[in-house]
């Protein structure tokens, strides 16, 4: 790519949802900004498919008291409708952003269908929350399914996206100088400082982290406020990002949660920030 991330598609996962139109939005802003193809993936859920077979499925209807039996060439119709809606709507948001875009309609799970559409070099973008009717929120099925299941960049968002100030952890790893690669393309204000958390061992580690990552943004223009932070847990991450105060990205090296998936998801439920995990 010439705009030289990592990145060069971008999938989002697309339904009927508000949410969903929300996500495209952020995801056609970040598609101008690292120059890359945006790419909508809407899937038809074989589980729900198959679920509508059985005799006990009823669809409610808000404005009813009646429940009705739901067969499936129904559903597979109103599926049908509802990804031509999404599709003229990504048509629309990415010509009127003049981007490359594509559109796929697959069958089968979200998360491994998504995973499936994307190589290593492209960038996928979920919603964050999975909502019971009792439990709290919590990060939802899909997004835990791709973030292990799959080695590639994964955007997890909340609701609206906004871009910076960015922070980005840096580790020393080659998914670290990406991370920094990636959030300096998020930053529209050139002026603001770039947030960056020098994860290390030691105070001696992270003055070397610090000035390797200073020489990179310099090259790019960019300055930083670094903040040193002397152990990898997610709690410490977490209390760092609220005490910035800032609603722009979390971008995280992801060499260093691999094995760590459980204790990187419970840092996505803590904080309203998007979290971007690059490989």
């Amino acid at each position: 790519m010439s705009n030289g991330t990592p990145i060069r598609r971008i999938l989002v996962a697309l339904d009927a949802s508000p949410a969903s139109v929300e996500g495209l939005k952020a995801a056609a802003g970040l598609a101008v900004r690292l120059e890359a193809e945006l790419v909508g993936v809407f899937v038809e859920d074989a589980d729900l498919l198959r679920a509508v077979e059985s005799p006990f499925i009823r669809e409610v209807c808000f404005f009813s008291p009646y429940a009705r039996r739901l067969d499936r060439p129904q559903l597979e119709r109103q599926l049908r409708v509802q990804a031509e809606g999404i599709r003229r709507a990504l048509a629309q948001i990415a010509c009127r952003r003049g981007l490359a875009w594509d559109f796929q309609t697959r069958q089968g799970s979200v998360a491994r269908e998504l995973i499936a559409a994307a190589s290593e070099d492209d960038l996928i973008i979920l919603g964050r929350v999975g909502r019971s009717l009792s439990g709290p929120r919590r990060v939802g099925s899909t997004v835990r399914a791709v973030i292990s299941g799959r080695r590639g960049s994964t955007l997890i968002l909340r609701q609206t996206f906004y871009a910076d100030p960015a922070v980005a952890v840096y580790d020393g790893t080659g998914s670290a100088r990406k991370a920094l690669d990636v959030a300096a393309h998020f930053m529209t204000d050139r002026e603001t400082p770039m947030r960056v958390f020098l994860l290390a061992d030691t105070r001696e580690a992270a003055e070397d982290y610090r000035s390797d990552a200073e020489q990179w943004l310099k090259k790019a223009g960019l300055t930083a406020r670094f903040r040193p932070l002397i152990s990898s847990a997610a709690a410490v991450v977490v209390y760092s990002v609220q005490m910035e105060n800032t609603r722009g990205p979390l971008v995280l090296p992801g060499e260093k949660w691999q094995g760590r998936e459980e204790e990187l998801l419970n840092l996505v439920d803590e904080i309203d920030n998007p979290v971007l995990v690059v490989t």
